[in-house]
C-alpha cells in the first residue's frame, strides 16, 4: 500500500511549482502594466477618506455648529430661494454633523450641487463654500478627470486589475500566511522589499479586498446603469435612477404657493423615526404648487445614508421608507460608498482606512522595486524605468502638496492644469540620465519640502 501523503506533499499537489511560477509571472506582468494608475488611485483615495476634514482645513473660517433650529433652516431656505429666483428648480441645506460641523446652503439639489454658502446659526449666508483641492482629489479618484463614462470605465478596470493582483499574489506565495509574522531585515534590497511587500499584503488583505471589491462593483454598476438608462429608459437617467432611490423630481405645476415651514415637517418625521438623525433638506420647484420637500436622514447602525421622507406642497407625507421600503439590492448598493471610503464609525475608522490605504500604496511601490532589483541582480538594470517609477511615487505627493498651496496665493481653479504641468515636469526630469540614487533623493526631499510647506502655509493663513 502507498504511504499517506504528508501535509507538505499535499500542498505541493494543490499548488504545483509550474502553476505557482505561471501565476507569479502573470502577477508581475499585470503589476507592470497598471501599477502607476493603481498607485495614483490608491494615493488619491487614501486622501479622499478625509474629505470632510480636508474641506475644513481648506476653509477654516466660518461658524462651527453642532445643530441648528428649524427657524434657521427656514431662513436659510428662504435666502437661497431669493438668490435662485423664480427659475431655481431646487434649493437645499446640509445640516451640521460631527464629521462636518457646517450649516451649508445650496442653490440646487443635494446631489446635483450648485452654488454653496456657509451659513451662521441664524441661517444667514456668511460666505461661499470654497474647497477646490478636495473637489480636485475627489474627481481625480472617481474618474481620473476623464469624460465621465470613460473615466468610470478606466477606474473600474483598474479595480478589477487590483483584485486580480491580490488574488494572484496569494496564489503565487503558498507560504504567505505561514510567514505573516516574520519580517526579515538585512540582506539584499530585493529580499527586504519582497518581505515588506508580502507582509503588508498579508496583514492588509481583508481591507484591500474590501475597498477593491466595493470600488470595482461601484464602477461596474455605474457603467451598466448608464447603458440601461440609455436603452431601457431612452437616455432618461433621472427616471432610471428613481428605480433605485425613489422619486427625484416633483410634478410640474408652476402656480405660486408658499413654502411650508420646516418645523411641522421635522416633527412629523421625528414622530415616525425617533432615532433618525437629519442630514439635509431639499425642496424641488420651491414656491410652486408642484413643490416637494425631501428630508434626508440616517439611522444608527445603517450604512446606507439616503433614507428620506417626501412631503407635498401642503406638508402631507407623500413618501416614506415605511410606506415604500427600499429593496435589499438598493440598500446594498447605497452601502458601498461608506464601506469603500470608511465614511462610517467616526474618525477612528477613517484613521484606520488612511493607514491601510498608505499600506496599499507601499505594497504597490515595493512590488515595482522588487522587479527593478531582480533586473539588477540579473545584470540587466532598467535605470530609466526606475527613474520613471521614482517620479511616480514621489512626484504625485509633491504635486498634491503644490495644488494644496495654490488657493492660498489666489489660484482656486487651476488644480488640473498644475497637475498636468507637474506630471510633465517630473516625467521630463526622469528622462535625464542622472544617477538613480541622486534622482531618488532629490525627489524625496522635494516631496517632503512641498508637503511641509503646504502644512506651514495653511497653518499661517
Amino acid at each position: 500500500m502507498n504511504a499517506p501523503l504528508s501535509a507538505k506533499q499535499r500542498r505541493k499537489r494543490l499548488l504545483p511549482t509550474a502553476f505557482v511560477a505561471a501565476v507569479l509571472s502573470g502577477h508581475s506582468v499585470l503589476g507592470l502594466a497598471v501599477s502607476a494608475l493603481i498607485y495614483l488611485i490608491c494615493l488619491s483615495g487614501t486622501i479622499v477618506v478625509f474629505a470632510q476634514e480636508l474641506e475644513r482645513w481648506e476653509q477654516p473660517a466660518g461658524p462651527v455648529l453642532t445643530s441648528v433650529t428649524p427657524a434657521a433652516i427656514d431662513r436659510g431656505l428662504s435666502e437661497m430661494h431669493a438668490k435662485a429666483g423664480s427659475d431655481g428648480r431646487a434649493i437645499s441645506v446640509q445640516l451640521p454633523s460631527e464629521a462636518s460641523p457646517r450649516f451649508v446652503l445650496i442653490g440646487g439639489s443635494i446631489e446635483g450641487g450648485g452654488i454653496k454658502w456657509i451659513a451662521n446659526a441664524e441661517g444667514r449666508p456668511v460666505g461661499p463654500v470654497i474647497h477646490p483641492v478636495t473637489d480636485f482629489l475627489v474627481e481625480l479618484h472617481a474618474n481620473l478627470y476623464l469624460p465621465r463614462i470613460a473615466g468610470l470605465a478606466v477606474v473600474g478596470l483598474i479595480g478589477v486589475a487590483l483584485l486580480a493582483l491580490l488574488v494572484s499574489g496569494v496564489l503565487a506565495h503558498p507560504r504567505i500566511f505561514r510567514e505573516a509574522f516574520t519580517l526579515k531585515r538585512g540582506g539584499s534590497l530585493r529580499v527586504q522589499e519582497a518581505d515588506l511587500h508580502n507582509r503588508l499584503g498579508t496583514w492588509g488583505m481583508p481591507f484591500f479586498m474590501l475597498v477593491t471589491l466595493t470600488g470595482a462593483v461601484l464602477g461596474a454598476f455605474l457603467l451598466m446603469f448608464g447603458g440601461m438608462a440609455a436603452t431601457a429608459y431612452k437616455g432618461d437617467f433621472r427616471r432610471a435612477l428613481t428605480e433605485i432611490v425613489g422619486p427625484l423630481d416633483s410634478r410640474e405645476d408652476r402656480r405660486p404657493a408658499v413654502v411650508p415651514p420646516i418645523s411641522p415637517l421635522l416633527a412629523a418625521m421625528k414622530a415616525r423615526e425617533p432615532s433618525a438623525e437629519i442630514q439635509s433638506i431639499e425642496i424641488q420647484q420651491p414656491g410652486t404648487r408642484g413643490q416637494t420637500i425631501s428630508v434626508f436622514f440616517e439611522e444608527s447602525g445603517q450604512l446606507s445614508h439616503d433614507q428620506r421622507y417626501i412631503f407635498d406642497a401642503d406638508g402631507r407625507v407623500a413618501l416614506s421608507p415605511r410606506v415604500q421600503p427600499r429593496s435589499i439590492g438598493a440598500s446594498a448598493l447605497l452601502s458601498l460608498p461608506p464601506l469603500h471610503f470608511g465614511w462610517f464609525g467616526g474618525l477612528a475608522i477613517k484613521v484606520a482606512y488612511g493607514l491601510l490605504g498608505l499600506a496599499l500604496c507601499v505594497v504597490t511601490s515595493s512590488g515595482m522595486t522588487i522587479w527593478f532589483a531582480r533586473r539588477r541582480d540579473k545584470g540587466r538594470p532598467a535605470l530609466a524605468w526606475e527613474r520613471f517609477w521614482t517620479a511616480t511615487v514621489w512626484g504625485q505627493p509633491a504635486t498634491f502638496a503644490l495644488i494644496a498651496i495654490l488657493p492660498l496665493i489666489g489660484f482656486h481653479d487651476h488644480a488640473l492644469i498644475v497637475c498636468i504641468m507637474m506630471t510633465g515636469i517630473v516625467y521630463g526630469t526622469a528622462c535625464i540620465a542622472l544617477s538613480n540614487d541622486l534622482f531618488n533623493a532629490a525627489f524625496r526631499y522635494c516631496a517632503a519640502a512641498l508637503l511641509a510647506a503646504a502644512a506651514i502655509f495653511h497653518a499661517m493663513c
